[in-house]
């Protein structure tokens, strides 16, 4: 049984790409949970799919990844396994269902589930299995607190080599003994949680800057000091050479010579040399310092939004919303007017993603340009967003490549690669939309799969935000920050709060 994950020299680069992923990556998983954190496109999940075996290294080796387990962020299931997990009545098998709260009775029921719901159905299966190593990419995403607790109690128990890709830094503080940070062209595998980790990162970023900084005035002063010697060298050349003198001039000539034998005025151009030699050492290891740097950021978008002309976006006056297989009941009278600001909050399953999609539909009836952000995109969503960022004009795409670079992400990836997380496919939805002129921003869980940074830009963003928003988000810290309003649904009851902003 494997107690542990070698990684040694692990190259890595995709057939679209023309920079490599990885190079000369040396890691070690031991028992208990490993956290790796990073910037959406870092590779963290082709990281995990190399562990797991899903892809091959360029060139490499890794030990110890004979039994793994991968629960991605997808979210499909076989019919097959689920019914497997759903039917068996095993101790094991009992005991993760329990942690988990894992209430479902039939397959059918599956589709009919919130994402939340279905994400913990997944661990619960992939935890039965007991493999030796298991790998979490994002388990929290979609999840509300107590879903988090309970993902935090289970995986707790777990005994074998735990990775665990997170940007939930509660998570993170509260699991891992360990972390990895991947940046561009750099790499650091650190003790301790990721609070503790990043600390030290930081630490470290400034001090990278700092000898960069003092390489930098060390290969300047030898620029100008090569400067003067090359004025002293090309003197003492005049002072040795007999070009122009009298044939006659026999003291000018001893002159000439005594300075050839003595070398005096030579020392100028050897120690014009010896300058050169330092200064191209200086060079190459301010080029080695600098490709470690901390990437420079200048985050933040800016959206082209309308502030409707109409007195309301939307009003209901009935006391219930019948959605057929759900029915959500109101203590008074809704309304979204041109400037509100709301946010739809409650547990997995309370009808938060339904409610949303009805007010979509209330847009789309009333002929309201508004944009919608799902929680996810289907493959179908993708395959066309794809398409269409490839037929947009290059100004076009200029403008896009700016708005995913102003998120976090190098936009390099999105004209070479083919191959985008999740993270990075919600930067490039923002980015063709952030013109499109909307009267109401409908989100639904927008913070999932973003990097903590891209995150925030996306905040300062949507801060300054002149027309109507609606978000559904499990992010405390995030929709206080944002909402004005507060549509707090509970056992199939919406209660409307309006929040303090004092």
């Amino acid at each position: 049984m494997s107690d542990h994950i070698s990684i040694q020299s692990l190259n890595f680069i995709y057939e679209s790409s023309s920079e490599s992923l990885f190079e000369d990556l040396n890691l070690h998983f031991a028992s208990g949970w490993t956290g790796i954190v990073g910037k959406n496109g870092s590779g963290k999940s082709t990281l995990a799919k190399i562990i797991s075996g899903e892809i091959f290294p360029s060139s490499g080796i890794i030990q110890g990844n004979t039994n793994v387990r991968y629960v991605s962020q997808d979210t499909s299931v076989s019919e097959e396994d689920l019914e497997n997990f759903i039917y068996d009545d095993s101790k094991e098998t009992g005991k993760w269902k329990n942690l988990l709260k894992i209430k479902i009775r039939q397959p059918e029921d599956y589709h009919h589930l919130s994402f939340g719901e279905r994400r913990r159905i997944l661990l619960s299966m992939a935890l039965s299995e007991d493999s030796e190593v298991l790998i979490l990419d994002e388990p929290t995403n979609h999840l509300d607190e107590e879903s988090i607790r309970l993902i935090l109690n289970a995986i707790r128990f777990y005994q074998g080599v735990g990775i665990l890709i997170s940007h939930d830094r509660y998570l993170l503080d509260e699991v891992v003994s360990s972390c990895v940070f991947l940046e561009k062209n750099f790499y650091s595998q650190r003790p301790g949680n990721f609070s503790q980790g990043r600390s030290e990162m930081e630490r470290e970023r400034e001090e990278r800057v700092k000898d960069w900084e003092e390489i930098r005035k060390e290969r300047k002063r030898l620029e100008a000091e090569i400067s003067r010697r090359r004025e002293e060298a090309n003197l003492s050349h005049k002072h040795r050479s007999k070009k122009g003198l009298d044939p006659h001039d026999h003291d000018g000539r001893y002159r000439k010579n005594l300075a050839r034998v003595t070398g005096k005025d030579g020392q100028a151009g050897r120690l014009k040399n010896q300058l050169d030699a330092r200064k191209e050492h200086s060079e190459r290891k301010e080029k080695e310092i600098f490709s470690k740097l901390p990437e420079k950021e200048n985050l933040g978008i800016v959206w082209r939004t309308n502030v409707s002309r109409r007195s309301n976006l939307f009003l209901w006056e009935e006391e219930k919303m019948n959605f057929g297989f759900l029915t959500l009941r109101s203590e008074s009278h809704l309304s979204i007017l041109p400037g509100s600001r709301i946010a739809i909050t409650g547990k997995n399953g309370s009808g938060k993603s339904t409610l949303m999609g009805f007010l979509v539909k209330e847009m789309e009836r009333k002929g309201i340009p508004y944009l919608y952000l799902p929680q996810e995109f289907s493959k179908e969503d993708l395959e066309s967003m794809q398409q269409e960022f490839r037929n947009f004009s290059p100004d076009k795409k200029a403008k896009i490549l700016s708005g995913i670079h102003r998120l976090g992400s190098d936009p390099k990836r999105f004209s070479e690669s083919e191959s985008f997380s999740p993270g990075e496919w919600k930067k490039l939805f923002l980015s063709v939309h952030l013109e499109s002129q909307p009267e109401i921003l409908l989100l639904d869980e927008p913070t999932n799969h973003l990097d903590i940074k891209s995150l925030e830009a996306l905040e300062s963003s949507l801060a300054v935000l002149p027309s109507a928003l609606v978000l559904v988000s499990h992010d405390r810290r995030f929709w206080e920050s944002l909402a004005q309003e507060e549509w707090g649904l509970e056992n199939f009851f919406l209660t409307q709060k309006y929040l303090d902003k004092i």
